[in-house]
């Protein structure tokens, strides 16, 4: 039943938080309230994954356009798949998976 207690413990609010949890959570870098401020500290992985999100935002989608000459290219049989690029791409990511990278 560790499960069904861990969940009473995350549903516990922040502000009510005891020493021992605050330092606990401080220790594992996840964010943590400061008892009586009302205030929240988030750990540099959050910050690191808002930046991130916040970049991405401002990124294009995708370009409509070029999907559109692609899949026409694919219906007129035009479109002509590099196999050595695919290829190169593939070992790549297969290398950079085991921890080893090609040149």
């Amino acid at each position: 039943m560790n499960v069904i207690n861990n969940l009473y413990k995350i549903n516990a609010p922040l502000t009510q938080a005891t020493p021992a949890a605050s330092s606990a959570s401080a220790k594992a870098g996840t964010a943590t309230a400061d008892e009586g401020s009302g205030s929240i500290r988030l750990s540099d992985l959050s910050t690191q994954i808002h930046q991130l999100e916040t970049k991405l935002s401002r990124e294009p989608g995708f370009d409509a356009t070029r999907v559109e000459q692609i899949k026409a290219a694919i219906r007129d049989g035009s479109y002509k798949v590099n196999a050595e690029a695919v290829a190169d791409k593939v070992i790549q990511s297969i290398g950079e998976l085991m921890g080893r990278q090609y040149a």
